[in-house]
């Protein structure tokens, strides 16, 4: 019985050991590279703490872990340029004895024309229109109520003779939330109206957060689970020692030889995501 080839003719006349591959029926290989977020979330989120859950959207996200959380910022900045990977969020619990970063915004001066106020709260835009009519009580309480308006931001805000703002969630990593104004500057259609005198916090960013998380049960939790890429965003010794004990190839490190956690045949990266 003849043998059908796709590419051999069957008349061919040519003495040889002809053999041919067909590929038509193999499948393709699946590599799965999935990641996996840690951050804090808020009392707003419904997620258990420490326990990794998959993520499928911002909204998604905004729910779990709570809309501001650091948690939830970090799914933003990943959606942003990564909407079809796998990805999981493992949420934490504030720290025991933590404190919240805070910060003051001062309205010195009204201003002398009408304007729009542009401030940047952790790189996102939040608009203030003001009149030559305003004080600068009136305006430090509608820079309050766009921050507070903006559920996505990372801070909360009070108005007064100041504005004071508050990060959303306990934790160092609330010192590295920015505080700017015209980041697009006059060429970029921003600037402060005239006579318009506001003073930012003195770095730039909010002061006096304290505290980092425990992430022995979160670890531990995580279980069998492959993570191609991590992204956690403390950067102190403790914090780094305990991923790295995670993800390190001692006898217990997923890269190790006794689970041999890898994915594929890369190595996964542990790197800080920005608030």
């Amino acid at each position: 019985m003849p043998i059908s080839f796709a590419n051999i003719p069957a008349n061919i006349k040519v003495p040889l050991y002809w053999v041919e591959v067909d590929p038509s029926m193999a499948g393709l290989p699946s590599i799965n590279l999935r990641a996996l977020m840690v951050g804090i979330m808020t009392a707003d989120g419904d997620a258990e703490p420490d326990v990794p859950i998959p993520i499928g959207s911002q909204a998604q996200a905004d729910m779990r872990f709570g809309q501001g959380s650091e948690l939830s910022r970090m799914f933003h900045a990943y959606f942003n340029n990564n909407f079809a990977n796998e990805v999981w969020g493992l949420p934490l619990a504030e720290p025991v004895g933590a404190a919240a970063a805070t910060g003051t915004i001062t309205v010195e001066k009204a201003p002398d024309e009408a304007g729009t106020i542009h401030l940047y709260i952790g790189g996102t835009h939040v608009p203030v229109n003001v009149a030559t009519t305003d004080t600068p009580t009136n305006i430090a309480d509608a820079i309050a109520a766009a921050i507070n308006e903006d559920d996505t931001l990372p801070v909360t805000a009070t108005g007064g003779m100041g504005v004071t703002l508050t990060a959303m969630w306990k934790g160092i990593l609330g010192n590295d939330i920015t505080v700017s104004l015209n980041y697009f500057g006059a060429r970029g259609g921003e600037k402060l109206p005239v006579g318009l005198e506001i003073t930012l916090p003195a770095t730039g960013m909010l002061t006096g957060g304290v505290g980092t998380p425990d992430f022995g049960n979160a670890i531990s939790n995580m279980g069998e689970e492959p993570f191609e890429y991590v992204a956690m965003p403390y950067t102190d010794s403790n914090s780094l020692f305990d991923w790295d004990q995670e993800f390190g190839f001692s006898d217990q490190g997923r890269w190790g030889w006794n689970r041999q956690l890898l994915a594929t045949s890369s190595v996964p990266s542990v790197a800080p995501m920005p608030t």
